[in-house]
């Protein structure tokens, strides 16, 4: 037996050998972690016909549930329990991603620059406002994404136009796939603005022809 002492010169190079082996071996590595973003429309997506003055549209911050609002990606396990991929992670905030991504759907369906997210500020006057309130957006452990909304249409004076429910699922190519998984995510983003868009434009017709839409 090797006493580790200060008198022992063997001991202490052992000692420091053994620490060297140590280091030098290589433990278990886990998976780095990977980073998405939601995607906005293409712009071969947009079949809506150019407004000639450009409209002005005002983004209220999109509210959602706090369990969404984490760096995780969410997946729905079952009706009430959920799965956090610590391993698959937003590259932002996933709050400010949805509102983003709205801004820019809606500005290429709206063939507009005017969109803009509050409390930013355009140098046109609002014609419309639009306020967002997502109570589900996740896929679900078989590869279908649900995307619950509801949102409201004001005009520049803040009247409320429509008032609607979104409720809308898009299943995943790959479902065992996050990059798949995200990509489906965002067509559903991109479904709901087109709803969106249709209302808009229905208004702004309205408002043209003084006819209700």
């Amino acid at each position: 037996m090797i006493r580790f002492s200060p008198g022992n010169p063997f001991a202490l190079f052992t000692l420091a050998w053994s620490a060297l082996l140590l280091a030098g071996c290589p433990g278990p590595t886990s998976p780095p972690t990977r980073f998405f973003l939601l995607a906005s429309l293409e712009a071969k997506e947009n079949a809506i016909p150019r407004t000639p003055e450009g409209l002005t549209v005002e983004l209220e911050p999109v509210e959602i549930p706090q369990y969404l609002n984490r760096p995780e990606i969410v997946t729905r396990a079952s009706g009430n329990r959920i799965k956090l991929e610590r391993m698959n992670q937003w590259a932002g905030d996933f709050k400010e991603d949805l509102g983003r991504v709205s801004m820019e759907n809606l500005s290429r369906l709206l063939h507009s620059d005017r969109v803009i997210i509050l409390p930013n500020k355009s140098e046109h006057a609002s014609q419309f406002r639009l306020a967002t309130i997502i109570n589900r957006f996740e896929p679900d452990e078989a590869g279908q994404v649900w995307l619950d909304a509801r949102w409201n249409l004001f005009d520049g004076r803040g009247r409320l136009l429509v008032t609607r429910h979104s409720d809308i699922t898009v299943r995943a190519e790959q479902p065992e796939e996050y990059e798949s998984l995200t990509g489906a995510m965002s067509r559903a983003l991109g479904q709901l603005n087109r709803e969106m868009a249709d209302a808009i434009l229905a208004q702004s017709q309205a408002d043209r022809t003084g006819a209700r839409p």
